[in-house]
């Protein structure tokens, strides 16, 4: 990392620190990609000098940056990968444990940016492919969780394999029900809840796996008050690894297309996990995994429920849920302005 002044600061140059005012708030958060406004703002607050990042500017603000174009050529190899495990599970022949790892090594080893692999697992969104796709997906955010927790290597290579398995058990439920448009049945959703068990089983047949990742493949439906399935066990049960699965499940579940629904914004997950979230899901892995995920955002188009189109200008830190927007010439704070609302990402 580097000082530089704030007047010296370009649009896309990532903040090495989180930055505070004299209250000891953070005011603007870590990893954030800088542009006009958030040093506009700094300058007025008096704040002259920043750390960012010695290497390089956002790639979201290029449009096809060498480490973008890396991160998405793997990610989609490692879609491939999994289609083909998925596809000989389903054949009815054995997992293949050899394939797991591999991909697992690509996810742990790879060196990406994590805005680059943010980038990519929000672009890379095919309705067509999301069962193969959101494994994916939850093996990506379960490594950068683990990173931003500060978890040994090992334990993060454990959470990747969980999270490359996780949905395993989805190989056994019929598909009509997988794929069915409306409303699910008791029945049917007591059925869709055995894919935990069926996971767990099928990775614990395979004795390549510690306990934990078939531990955290079986609870990854399990919430911290007991709400969740198949056993409706508690915090004090409950693994790292699966508290880390439950939140990097239900995140990249709610801003993916479904079958049954169309994705929500990513705002709209932050709300759910600021709100009924908090008696679910440990609060420590939450507020990691939002602090860190929310200042993607800074620079993304939104279109707002007033026909407007805008740019995500600042996300505060203590109200990611509503962020400061750019419409036009003129900056909007949603969390003032009660008549605007994001209803979508462009």
């Amino acid at each position: 990392m580097k000082s530089v002044a704030v007047d010296k600061c370009r649009t896309g140059d990532i903040l090495a620190e989180d930055i505070f005012n004299r209250y000891g708030a953070v005011i603007v958060a870590k990893n954030t990609a800088l542009n006009s406004y958030i040093v506009y703002k700094l300058n007025e607050m008096g704040i002259q000098q920043i750390r960012i990042h010695d290497d390089g500017r956002n790639s979201s603000y290029s449009d096809e940056s060498s480490t973008y174009r890396k991160a998405k050529e793997a990610y989609r190899e490692s879609v491939s990968d999994i289609r083909s495990i998925i596809s000989e599970l389903a054949a009815g022949r054995p997992l293949n444990v050899d394939k797991v790892i591999d991909i697992s090594d690509k996810i742990c080893c790879g060196i990406y940016d994590s805005h680059d692999i943010l980038r990519v697992l929000n672009v890379e969104k095919d309705f067509d492919e999301y069962t193969y796709t959101h494994s994916l997906n939850v093996a990506f955010y379960t490594m950068l969780t683990g990173k931003w927790l500060n978890l040994d290597k090992d334990s993060i290579r454990t959470a990747v394999k969980a999270g490359l398995l996780h949905d395993i058990g989805k190989v056994k439920i019929p598909i009509e029900i997988l794929n069915k448009k409306s409303h699910l049945s008791d029945e049917e959703f007591e059925e869709i809840k055995k894919h935990t068990i069926y996971g767990y089983n099928l990775v614990k047949e395979a004795k390549q796996f510690p306990e934990e990742v078939c531990r955290a493949v079986l609870s990854h439906h399990e919430r911290i008050d007991k709400s969740g399935y198949p056993f409706a066990i508690g915090c004090e049960k409950l693994d790292i690894f699966s508290k880390i699965l439950a939140v990097a499940d239900v995140y990249d579940a709610m801003t993916s297309d479904r079958v049954y629904k169309k994705r929500d914004t990513p705002f709209i997950a932050f709300e759910m996990f600021k709100t009924e979230g908090v008696k679910n899901f440990d609060p420590k892995i939450v507020n990691t995994f939002l602090n860190n995920v929310s200042v993607f955002y800074v620079g993304s188009k939104v279109f707002l429920n007033t026909g407007e189109t805008g740019k995500i200008a600042y996300i505060p830190p203590q109200s990611i849920t509503e962020p400061v927007v750019k419409i036009g010439y003129k900056y909007v704070d949603l969390a003032k302005d009660g008549s605007r609302s994001i209803l979508c990402m462009v």
